[in-house]
């Protein structure tokens, strides 16, 4: 993952995209990056979710000023964050999932910051909520920002994945973040119930693997076989005070894809932890 310059983060104006743009606040304070505060306008939000007054009018000065307040209004400048200065408003028209999914491919985007329940949250469960669509298919990394997230720095990060994802390149992209903010990275194997743990575990050298990255990384190794996924990840995430879990997903391979949106998915509707889901292109 390349430096990170300008932070994407969607609103529908909701208690949960509130919250999100203020994790981005003080994520890009940390990067020295840039926010891009989106709005896809023609869409449904549920009135309970909202902070101001449903949109029934299409004037484009009422939805410049909406977004403009929403800045200003959650913007704290208490000395130490992000300057104003670096947030910018930007409004999309067209279907949310498609607008933000084309914005992911703009080369001036490098990462979405987005509220996991604030959008259609009613049905999040039946067809998926606009932001894990956007996680599983975006062009850039995507951070999942649950409504109560607050912004705590990154000490402990958690890395879920297969075997198949414990690549020099995966795993290089998944500990950006670690290197960065000098963060103890969790690797936490998810396998099928049945597999023999002793012998998947002496198949990778630990020590080796991560000295093609950096030997001066900071990592513990644990492993999940069979039960409810979900609920394991969720608790060692608890147990080990883990501030970010991260997914990476492999391009071309329709199996990595699987297995991994199938537990983002289920991570993004139950999880207290934000997420980053990321994607690459798998190795020759």
């Amino acid at each position: 993952m390349d430096k990170i310059k300008n932070i994407i983060v969607p609103t529908d104006f909701s208690v949960t995209a509130r919250n999100a743009y203020q994790y981005a606040l003080g994520l890009a304070e940390a990067l020295d990056a840039s926010i891009t505060v989106v709005h896809v306008k023609e869409y449904f939000i549920p009135v309970s979710e909202l902070n101001v007054a449903p949109f029934t009018e299409t004037n484009e000065d009422y939805l410049n000023e909406a977004i403009d307040n929403f800045i200003t209004e959650e913007y704290i400048d208490d000395g130490d964050t992000l300057t104003q200065s670096k947030v910018k408003p930007q409004i999309l028209r067209g279907n949310p999932v498609s607008s933000l999914l084309e914005l992911s491919a703009q080369e001036d985007t490098d990462l979405i910051v987005i509220g996991t329940t604030g959008l259609q949250d009613f049905i999040t469960q039946i067809s998926g909520s606009v932001s894990v669509q956007v996680a599983n298919r975006a062009h850039c990394p995507v951070l999942l920002v649950p409504r109560d997230a607050p912004w705590m720095g990154m000490e402990q990060l958690m890395y879920a994945s297969n075997f198949e994802s414990m690549t020099p390149n995966m795993i290089g992209e998944a500990t950006d973040f670690a290197r960065f903010f000098k963060s103890t990275t969790h690797f936490v194997h998810v396998g099928a119930a049945g597999y023999e743990a002793d012998k998947k575990e002496v198949a990778i050298n630990w020590d080796h693997l991560f000295s093609q990255i950096d030997a001066h990384l900071t990592y513990r190794t644990h492993s999940i076989f069979g039960g409810n996924t979900t609920a394991e990840l969720e608790k060692y995430a608890k147990t080990h005070h883990i501030n970010l879990t991260v997914f990476v997903s492999k391009h071309r391979s329709f199996w990595a894809n699987l297995f991994h949106k199938s537990i983002i998915q289920s991570m993004a509707i139950a999880t207290e932890i934000p997420m980053l889901v990321m994607h690459v292109e798998d190795e020759w």
